[in-house]
């Protein structure tokens, strides 16, 4: 397995481990380090990559990792390998974009039906 996809997988794991041990301490540190709306009072710049290593539990970190492997797998059949980490954090960033995107659009519909509820109703 090539460096960087041994790092990743490793961080990864770290940082759920280290989020384990946290809340044992009465600590979540995915309120700090996960992705927030960024209109939210808890949105921080470092959680745009703080947010790559944040995972919900075990199947969610277990599957991001092996679709980790698999790209690499892939990557390396391709022969350019040293990419491989300039792939996958725009492809993040892309991910963090479009999730608040969503957010915003899912947050302005709400708004429309409860508008539409509230004039109902009067």
């Amino acid at each position: 397995m090539p460096p960087v996809t041994k790092n990743l997988i490793i961080i990864n794991v770290l940082f759920f481990l280290g989020g384990v041990v946290a809340t044992r301490y009465g600590i979540d540190l995915s309120s700090y380090l996960g992705l927030h709306f960024f209109m939210a009072s808890d949105f921080n710049p470092a959680q745009l990559i703080s947010y790559m290593f944040m995972h919900g539990g075990f199947t969610h970190l277990f599957f991001n990792m092996f679709a980790v492997w698999m790209l690499d797998a892939y990557w390396n059949r391709s022969g350019d390998r040293k990419n491989f980490f300039f792939i996958i954090l725009p492809a993040v960033l892309v991910l963090v974009l479009f999730r608040n995107w969503c957010s915003t659009f899912n947050m302005l519909c709400n708004c429309r039906l409860m508008i539409k509820l509230i004039w109902a109703k009067v």
